[in-house]
């Protein structure tokens, strides 16, 4: 909706500075709270990491990440690009892709060992990723009525 005190193009409103920032940082806002839960709910289940268990926290998110890097680049066309009201819905649902993820490492915190270190955030980083990707294609498709 636009407001008829601003002009087309013109940028210096802080509502829509705003609307720009929520857009930018939507996804990563929401995997540093995915992360930030999952390496917290391993160490409330495991104790303070030591050094070798945060090193295998960041082990398994790169792994997964790359994971998924290579999987989009070989078998996607081209990337989304997104209007203003898909990363509204997006973000509205977005609850969704967080709590899976979370929920994946609650699981997997309960593996003993060390173990649980790398795959609670791999699993976690696939999962967040994975279902945020398909809630932007959820509100695209409610966008454009697909």
């Amino acid at each position: 909706m636009s407001r008829p005190d601003l002009t087309p193009g013109e940028v210096d409103h802080p509502l829509q500075a705003l609307t720009t920032v929520l857009r930018g940082s939507a996804v990563p806002y929401g995997y540093t709270l995915t992360v930030l839960s999952s390496h917290s709910i391993v160490s409330h289940s495991h104790g303070p990491p030591s050094v070798f268990d945060i090193l295998l926290f960041v082990v398994g998110a790169i792994a997964a990440f790359a994971m998924l890097g290579l999987l989009a680049e070989r078998l996607a066309p081209e990337p989304l690009e997104l209007g203003h009201a898909d990363m509204i819905r997006a973000g509205v649902i977005h609850v969704v892709a967080i709590g899976l993820a979370f929920g994946a490492a609650t699981l997997i915190a309960l593996i003993p060992g060390v173990a649980a270190w790398p795959l609670a955030s791999f699993a976690a980083t696939t999962l967040y990723l994975f279902v945020a990707s398909l809630e932007i294609v959820f509100a695209r498709r409610l966008e454009h009525g697909k």
